[in-house]
């Protein structure tokens, strides 16, 4: 079993985004230390802010954070797992999964927020770790067989590493924020996965309908056989390399 010890070169799409991320951070410590005051609240995704016509928390509150190890846990996602996912679908096919994973997750908070008068509507959601755990669950599910070192010591499967390290994001979104970013960036992570099978499923030919319809999806499975890989038209592919699913 080889160990592969493969650091992806740092796209340009993700280097912007852990610039923005990171220096967000930066300046909401700065002001927190000079005025005691966070941009949390305000880059921060609320029911409240919306209402007061704070559209823009829609598309900052992934991009602010307010713990230091989990900006730089985060960072790290993105530029290992993030980068090696972009090489693999190309930019385009990227970022519409990071767009979906990422603001699924904050409608359905929104959404939750506007039916509720809890704590939704005033502790603020934001950070990457919603993201980050949609990125592992298809890097998990891509390169499952693959070999990596966890705390450079234990060698194990990419589906196991990738298993650990959500749990870990799992346990620092329930540890370090609210109950309701916790279950919200859980969202993400399912969404994510929804939209990789949406992906498979559509590779074998089968769509929506298809999917309702068990018959005609056994029978379209038995025909195209169990697995059929996502590859682009005229665009040739190592079979034990597939694009979206493995």
């Amino acid at each position: 079993m080889q160990t592969q010890m493969h650091v992806p070169q740092l796209s340009k799409s993700n280097k912007i985004i852990i610039i923005a991320y990171v220096g967000l951070f930066l300046l909401s410590e700065i002001l927190r230390g000079a005025m005691d005051t966070s941009l949390v609240p305000i880059l921060g995704l609320t029911t409240i802010g919306i209402k007061k016509g704070l559209i823009f928390q829609i598309f900052t509150y992934p991009l602010i954070d307010k713990s230091l190890m989990t900006v730089i846990f985060n960072s790290l996602i993105i530029w290992f797992i993030g980068s090696e996912l972009e090489q693999k679908w190309g930019t385009k096919f990227y970022l519409k999964f990071l767009a979906i994973s990422t603001y699924s997750c904050g409608a359905v908070f929104l959404i939750a927020g506007f039916l509720s008068s809890s704590l939704f509507n005033i502790v603020p959601l934001f950070g990457m770790t919603g993201t980050n755990l949609a990125l592992l669950i298809a890097y998990g599910i891509i390169y499952s067989e693959r070999t990596m070192i966890f705390m450079f010591i234990f060698p194990m499967k990419a589906k196991y590493f990738c298993m650990l390290l959500a749990g870990i994001e799992v346990f620092m979104a329930f540890s370090s924020t609210s109950f309701n970013s916790a279950w919200a960036h859980l969202i993400s992570m399912a969404t994510g996965f929804g939209f990789l099978k949406y992906q498979s499923l559509k590779a074998k030919g089968l769509g929506i309908k298809n999917i309702m319809d068990n018959h005609k999806s056994h029978k379209a499975r038995k025909n195209r056989g169990n697995l059929r890989l996502v590859k682009p038209k005229d665009e040739k592919h190592d079979p034990e390399d597939p694009k979206y699913w493995q």
